[in-house]
């Protein structure tokens, strides 16, 4: 499908335009020109945008830029092209993937609006992909649907408690499971409060399917340490214990030392590399870390694990997934998403950017991990278009 040597090209063209891009200086958060209409429009998951930036802050094969990614966080709405399509702004995986059906003209039912809308606005044409953190179709994963999940790179989600806390460094896969199924309420002997992130989350999605939980029992109260029918009426949802947080923001554990809160590793160190990042790419990564520290977990019978090591991505920590940009399969043979995201020979897949001198990975600086050869569908290799659902 892909012309040969468009990812090699690419590639030169995004060194280039990354240095540009550093020494005309940082980039705050969307598309560095709100007016800034780019052929390929994206929204969804919080746990992506910055690398996502740090590509369309970069990528601009001719010297045009091509894509313009729109951050989960910031104004309330936005406008991703130049005619209509000023909309509120997705914040999450979830959100980011409704948006697109919508885009592509879908009813997503309930109080969206009808056929082409998204949160009451009309969308249709406004979405050409969508970030997203997790895999939002069935079991076992597809191989046919209307979307195609394009994995560029591999994080790893683990356990933040706060480092002047007594929550221990290394735990068990089963205390933190049995914590969030609401049995225990301590571990290792130290009190400890669970925390939800925002339910239109990939992250989310991703931790409760680990935890063996799900959002209707969350939400008909069935966790009483996350949530609580307070009116005993089934047809509202239990109200959280504690706020709902932004995922991957370690601030909410600030002075918070018996609370702990699942967190993006990619997302960790995208964060502690604000400052390289900022110099290599342009590009501003908004350092939420606060007092959080990620812990070790052990899977039963398997030796501890570090979700980072090094200041790396752990690729083999237990509680790892792919992470995408998620496209219409119809419009897979579109010059601009070929070129952009399919293939190991794709502009995203082989970015890379100078640090000091030397050249690294663009995802990977951005603290994700990146699969050259693929495992199975949940598994696969960067640029791979063989993963698909209809949502």
């Amino acid at each position: 499908m892909k012309v040969k040597n468009v990812g090699r090209v690419g590639a030169v063209l995004l060194a280039a335009a990354l240095g540009a891009a550093a020494m005309a200086g940082p980039a705050m958060a969307d598309p560095s020109s709100a007016t800034d209409y780019r052929s390929l429009t994206g929204v969804g998951s919080d746990t992506t945008q910055d690398v996502m930036n740090g590509f369309g802050n970069a990528y601009a094969p001719g010297g045009t830029k091509v894509v313009a990614s729109w951050d989960a966080r910031g104004t309330s709405t936005i406008k991703t092209k130049a005619t209509n399509c000023v909309f509120p702004r997705p914040d999450g995986s979830g959100a980011g993937r409704q948006a697109l059906r919508a885009s592509e003209g879908e009813n997503l039912g309930g109080t969206h609006g009808g056929p082409g809308f998204f949160n009451g606005a009309a969308v249709q044409g406004c979405a050409d992909f969508a970030r997203s953190s997790s895999y939002g179709g069935p079991t076992p994963p597809a191989t046919a649907g209307n979307y195609t999940y394009i994995p560029f790179g591999v994080d790893a989600v683990g356990l933040a408690r706060n480092v002047n806390g007594d929550i221990p460094a290394n735990i068990s896969f089963a205390q933190v499971q049995r914590v969030y199924k609401c049995f225990d309420t301590a571990i290792a002997g130290n009190p400890v409060t669970p925390r939800m992130i925002q339910a239109a989350s990939g992250t989310w999605q991703f931790w409760t399917g680990k935890m063996g939980i799900t959002e209707a029992e969350i939400n008909l109260g069935d966790y009483s340490c996350l949530a609580r029918d307070t009116d005993g009426n089934a047809g509202t949802p239990a109200q959280p214990n504690l706020e709902r947080v932004q995922e991957h923001d370690g601030t909410v554990l600030n002075n918070n030392l018996n609370q702990i809160v699942p967190f993006s590793a990619g997302q960790f160190i995208a964060q502690t590399n604000a400052a390289t990042i900022a110099t290599a790419t342009g590009v501003t990564v908004t350092d939420r870390r606060g007092q959080a520290a990620l812990t070790g977990m052990r899977m039963p019978g398997q030796a501890i694990q570090q979700p980072i090591v090094g200041g790396v991505l752990n690729t083999a920590f237990p509680l790892r997934r792919d992470v995408y940009n998620v496209v219409p399969t119809s419009k897979l043979s579109s010059p601009a998403i070929d070129a952009a995201f399919t293939g190991a020979d794709s502009a995203l897949c082989t970015a890379t950017v100078n640090v000091g001198g030397t050249n690294r990975g663009l995802i990977e600086l951005f603290g994700f991990g990146k699969r050259t050869a693929g495992v199975d569908l949940l598994n696969a290799a960067c640029g791979a278009t063989d993963l698909k659902a209809n949502s």
